[in-house]
This record gives structure tokens, sequence and C-alpha cells, in this order.
């Protein structure tokens, strides 16, 4: 029982601290994106931010990079922030051997550094699922955890725009880190352009969420700003 706790509830915080949101005394939140990037959404996801000029964190998968390094680039120039999410993002990540792990870590660290001359501060572990070997190799690859505080579900098949923006809504107060996708999940390889199972629908959540945290005078930001001090 605790072993599940520790894994799939990880706010629990039985494996170790995990950044699940950040301070609430100022009129932000922080826009995240998982498993990019993605040649058809990520540059899609682009331009909304640009047009509402916001600035987001990229959470990025190393097999994804590696085929795409001018859109870590891209990111970069934009004003975005660009974060570790795995080299593979495999389903069983975190039963790998915690060596083996941290060196896969550290490899798509390198190719962020690669791309955009800027070494990631965060990882955030595939699925969210937490183990004691994920933890261990974090912190040898130098990595804070980095969880959501509220996710859309927009990787899910079937999940409309409207009810990814209700969830975040839901969620979105100051401090709030929101989690959304540029990219299907996959594993090893980069195979987003054969998925059409699952919607990209981040451009259309963005469209209906970024006016309305504007309404409520919720800034998003990248985490870096969010944790500012």
């Amino acid at each position: 029982g605790v072993l599940h706790l520790g894994s799939f509830y990880p706010r629990s915080g039985v494996y170790g601290r995990l950044l699940l949101a950040g301070p609430s005394d100022r009129a932000q939140v922080a826009l995240t994106f998982d498993d990019g990037p993605d040649p058809l959404t990520t540059p899609q996801v682009l331009k909304v931010l640009a047009r509402f000029e916001v600035r987001a964190t990229f959470f990025v998968i190393g097999a994804r990079a590696a085929q795409h390094p001018q859109l870590l680039a891209q990111l970069v120039q934009a004003g975005h922030q660009v974060e570790n999410h795995s080299y593979q993002h495999a389903w069983l990540t975190a039963f790998v051997p915690r060596w083996r792990l941290a060196a896969q870590l550290q490899q798509t660290s390198q190719l962020i550094v690669k791309a955009t001359g800027r070494a990631p501060r965060f990882f955030r572990a595939p699925i969210g699922i937490l183990s004691p070997e994920v933890v261990a190799a974090a912190k040898r690859a130098s990595l804070q955890l980095c969880g959501w505080s509220v996710k859309a579900r927009d990787g899910w098949s079937g999940t409309t725009p409207a009810q990814a923006v209700q969830r975040l809504l839901a969620g979105a107060r100051p401090g709030a880190i929101l989690l959304l996708h540029d990219a299907a999940e996959s594993q090893a390889t980069d195979r987003s352009e054969s998925a059409p199972s699952v919607a990209r629908i981040a451009p259309a959540v963005l469209e209906q969420l970024l006016p309305e945290l504007k309404r409520r005078g919720l800034q998003a930001v990248t985490l870096d700003t969010l944790l500012a001090k």
C-alpha cells in the first residue's frame, strides 16, 4: 500500500519532495507542456502563445529533442523554458535502475543544452509515476522533481478542448502549475505523426484558456518566473 501510494500519488511525499505549486502571493500560474517537441503541434502552440504574449515551460522527451533540435531552439528564442521529461517516456521508467535512468536523464539534458544553451533545472517523470529509482536518478542528474497542480487530460483520447479548459480553470489559482501536452505520449521513437487517435487539442485549449486566465487576473508564466523570489 505504501509503495502504491508513493508511486501513483506523488503528492504523498513517500519517495521524495515534488514541486506541485509555486508561491501563492502573486497572481501567476505556470503553464507547462509535456511530451514534445512535435513538428506539427509545437509550432501551433508557439503561435498561440506569441499572440497572447505568454511564456511557458516545455518538458521535452529526449528522443524527440534529438530529432527536432530546431524546435527546442525556437522555444528558447521565443522566451520559453525547456526542461527534462526523460529520454524515452516509457511507462516502465519507474523501474529502470537508477544508474541507467540517470544516464538517460543526463543524455536528455545534454541535448537540451546543445539546442538551447541552457541546462534544465527540472525533471517531470513520465506519467508522473515516482519510485526510489526515479528520485535517486533525478538527484544524480542534478534535476529537481516537478509535478503539477492540475492537468488538462488533453492527452487522453476523447477529451474535448472545453473539458480540458474546464479542468484547468477549476484548479487555476495563484501559484498553480497547469499541465497540458504539445504532443501525444510515445515510447522510444517519435511516432507523433502516426498517432491520430489522440487529438492534438492544446492550441484549441489555449485559445479558450488564456483569455479566461487574463479575465481572472492570472498571468501565465514560466516555472522560473513563478518561483522567482
